[in-house]
């Protein structure tokens, strides 16, 4: 069965295009023809509402089978009961866009409460990491996809630090300006300690290794909402400088030079708010994604005419 590739997409810094991003790469992605999958572990349910826009729905019309808050309210409620054993329908959670993006939502409606709420039920241990560790496993949904992708908030709780370990890849969208790289350094720091802690260094390290697998690797960042004339050289270079002493690799980098940007810039333009919000293409991430794609090994997609050039 072939495996999917699993991306983490966040920033404890909001307001930097994080959800935008994401939701255009995924169908930059699908027009090439990969099969995509977005996850929304954001409370906001921005992207959650983007997709189901496209549908004609809103939150409210979800049943509660029908969002990602489902799989950690049947959690908390089955581990009550250590010897019963619930299937979760992975076809009743996952959604379709017209643009062929599939979805999985999340509900701040849901009845039990939004992912913030839902998360403050988990206790700080090993076990309460695996709601959707054991929910990828039972339903095989990593052989349905190319690429999982996780919209994540800017929050570090029992269910972000889930769904990071069982990433392959991370990736950090950021403003480039001095608040907003120290962000960046700091986040590194911590997705990096979240697997020495759980997968390295704790009680459960070695069957934590064995469920989550290998250490999510930083594809790379990128620059978003960049205004024109603004030259921010300087702080582009003190991110370089503070990434290189933290001493994480990218897969950007090669054997001669360490890299941590990707090339693409994505400017602060209007028509890519307006655009994302109705669904549809942007042209500007078309090259973002041919970066992400082959920094993961795989092919670039073509150029075509996108909605808005």
């Amino acid at each position: 069965m072939t495996r999917s590739k699993k991306i983490f997409v966040g920033n404890y810094k909001g307001g930097v295009g994080k959800t935008t991003s994401i939701y255009q790469i995924a169908l930059h992605m699908v027009e090439s023809g990969k099969r995509v999958l977005l996850i929304d572990l954001d409370p906001q349910c921005s992207l959650s509402e983007i997709c189901l826009s496209r549908l004609k729905m809103n939150l409210q019309d979800l049943q509660p089978n029908e969002s990602l808050n489902y799989v950690y309210d049947m959690w908390y409620e089955v581990k009550q009961f250590p010897n019963l054993h619930v299937q979760i329908d992975k076809k009743t959670l996952i959604k379709q866009t017209d643009d062929g993006v599939h979805f999985i939502p999340s509900n701040m409606f849901y009845p039990n409460g939004g992912l913030d709420d839902l998360a403050t039920k988990l206790r700080d241990d090993f076990y309460d990491l695996l709601p959707l560790q054991q929910f990828f496993q039972s339903s095989q949904i990593e052989g349905d996809f190319d690429y999982i992708l996780f919209d994540c908030p800017p929050s570090n709780n029992m269910i972000t630090q889930g769904a990071f370990l069982l990433s392959d890849y991370y990736l950090i969208p950021t403003i480039i300006q001095t608040m907003s790289v120290r962000g960046v350094v700091h986040y590194v720091r911590t997705v990096e300690s979240i697997y020495a802690t759980k997968c390295e260094q704790g009680n459960h390290s070695t069957v934590a290794k064995l469920l989550f697998g290998a250490k999510p690797e930083l594809l790379g960042v990128f620059e978003t909402l960049k205004k024109r004339g603004v030259n921010n050289d300087t702080v582009m270079n003190e991110l370089h400088a503070d990434l290189e002493k933290s001493k994480v690799k990218s897969k950007l980098s090669t054997a001669t030079e360490e890299k941590f940007l990707f090339d693409t810039i994505i400017y602060n333009y209007e028509n890519i708010a307006r655009l994302t919000a109705d669904g549809l293409k942007c042209s500007e991430y078309v090259e973002l994604t041919n970066e992400i794609l082959v920094c993961m090994g795989d092919k670039p997609i073509r150029k075509y005419a996108v909605l808005g050039d």
